[in-house]
């Protein structure tokens, strides 16, 4: 591995630990093997390697999602596969669910991270208003339903403390990431059940024209 990698590798542990602002050029150099020089030499600042860790990190994501994306199964396939994927992507790399979320809370990186996300929810806006029109405003608007899966996914990873005390059970473990997703699942299905019901409801008629000089 060379020394860029052990750097990023290093920082993106300490990041993890203890966050972008607590975290020094110095210990990062001590757990990479690597000096300091070495480390402005790859990344001027410590926040050009704080972005470069979420830069990997998304392209990480992306390739993650992408396949559930593009498949050509139905759209209850692709959407549980899209949940699965990013639950698995989220149990496997635990420290970048602590940083993003540091970093949502008040950190300088915010408009970066919203900028990788976008192409991925487009893409779910997409995804959902091409098959229901019903997606594209109100209630049920696609925007609305992706960040409230968004929350299903992030709430229970960034909870996971408080969730296992509530359930009696860890959320983490293999059982409980299984049992995560078949709930999930479960969610999309009364989703597309909710949407199909409001693609079928009749369009409410029109006033006849009694009515309407009643009004008047």
């Amino acid at each position: 591995m060379d020394a860029k990698q052990r750097i990023l590798d290093a920082a993106d542990q300490l990041f993890g630990e203890v966050g972008l602002d607590a975290a020094t050029t110095r210990a990062i150099a001590d757990r990479s093997g690597a000096n300091k020089a070495l480390i402005h030499y790859h990344f001027t600042t410590k926040d050009e390697l704080f972005g470069a860790v979420l830069d990997r990190y998304y392209a990480q994501l992306a390739a993650a999602l992408g396949p559930a994306l593009a498949t050509e199964g139905s759209l209850r396939a692709r959407l549980v596969g899209l949940v699965d994927a990013y639950v698995d992507f989220l149990a496997g790399h635990r420290g970048f669910f602590r940083i993003v979320q540091r970093e949502i809370a008040g950190g300088r990186h915010v408009d970066r991270i919203a900028e990788h996300m976008l192409p991925l929810f487009r893409a779910g806006v997409a995804l959902l208003t091409q098959a229901y029109p019903a997606t594209r405003a109100g209630a049920l608007a696609a925007p609305s339903l992706l960040v409230s899966f968004y929350g299903m996914v992030a709430t229970y990873f960034g909870y996971a403390p408080v969730v296992a005390r509530l359930v009696g059970a860890e959320p983490l473990s293999p059982e409980g990431l299984a049992h995560h997703k078949r709930h999930l699942a479960r969610m999309v299905d009364l989703m597309l059940a909710a949407l199909e019901a409001e693609t079928q409801a009749p369009a409410p008629a029109p006033p006849r024209n009694g009515a309407r000089r009643r009004q008047t």
